[in-house]
């Protein structure tokens, strides 16, 4: 019985992380590069890229989102992948164990894990408090308008 199912990274992850494989787990996404093109021809799974949903470690093998073969009553059901036919194009580093190792094994080839998902948001914050504010400074010249003025007028004379 297998524990951990090894996959090779892209030639992106290679270069940021310096490691050419990892252990593969469900929400990863990975790329399908190796395939019987005879037996695909009409399905065409390879160059397919999809999140892992299952991985099968009795057998070795890895299930991906939206890759499925037919069966002979015409249903479709989930395709088992081997591991050396996929290619991890992106990492979910969510686990802190995870996390842990990958950054041991990248620091031991000199390289730097960084958090891709934090910065995103934080810029975001600061660009809405702008935009807030010159609405305000675009409010004091329709005041000088003499029609603005005059709805305000009727405004507080209503309440």
């Amino acid at each position: 019985m297998m524990k951990n199912i090894n996959v090779h990274l892209s030639k992106d992850l290679i270069s940021k992380y310096g490691i050419k494989n990892f252990p593969v787990r469900k929400g990863d996404i990975a790329r399908i590069v190796r395939g019987d093109a005879e037996k695909d021809e009409k399905l065409n799974i390879v160059g397919k890229e999809g999140k892992v949903i299952k991985i099968i470690t009795d057998e070795g093998k890895v299930v991906i989102e939206n890759v499925n073969i037919a069966k002979s009553d015409g249903k479709m059901k989930p395709r088992k992948l081997d591991p050396n036919a996929i290619v991890l194009t992106k990492i979910i580093l969510e686990d802190k164990k995870r996390k842990e190792r990958l950054t041991r094994l990248a620091s031991l080839r000199n390289k730097i894990v960084e958090d891709e998902p934090e910065p995103v948001p934080e810029p975001a914050v600061p660009e809405k408090k702008e935009e807030k504010e010159p609405e305000k400074q675009e409010a004091p010249p329709e005041k000088e308008d003499g029609a603005d003025e005059g709805e305000e007028e009727e405004e507080e004379k209503d309440e």
